[in-house]
């Protein structure tokens, strides 16, 4: 089921960056993830686009790391993987009430048809 929501490799080098005991290079988790390192450089390079990793400078290396918005998608990417795989989540997730439709009286709804009918013959 997992592999219908999520894209395996972004995926996994999201869930990498998350571990912050570990210093992030892009040949590191190009390695881990199973990815070409073109393509780990592409996705980081999107990703700090869009505010989700920073780079730190090491020497001539660039370390990437989640920022805060990063480890909240990363974070939630994490229990959706977990939830497809079928693994029990600590957190309940309370789902939102259906919105409740208005309602209308017969004889207001007779009126509104009435002219609507009306509307029609015109």
């Amino acid at each position: 089921m997992k592999n219908l929501f999520l894209k395996s490799k972004p995926c996994a080098i999201l869930l990498f960056l998350k571990d912050e005991t570990q210093t992030w290079y892009p040949s590191k988790l190009a390695r881990e993830s199973g990815t070409s390192y073109v393509h780990t450089v592409n996705l980081l390079v999107d990703l700090k686009k869009e505010g989700v990793v920073v780079t730190d400078k090491k020497g001539k290396q660039n370390m990437y790391r989640l920022t805060e918005k990063g480890m909240q998608i990363a974070m939630a990417l994490d229990e959706l993987v977990k939830r497809c795989e079928g693994k029990e989540s600590k957190q309940k997730v309370e789902l939102p009430e259906p919105p409740i439709a208005p309602v209308v009286n017969p004889e207001e709804l007779a009126k509104i048809e009435k002219k609507m009918e009306e509307g029609e013959r015109k």
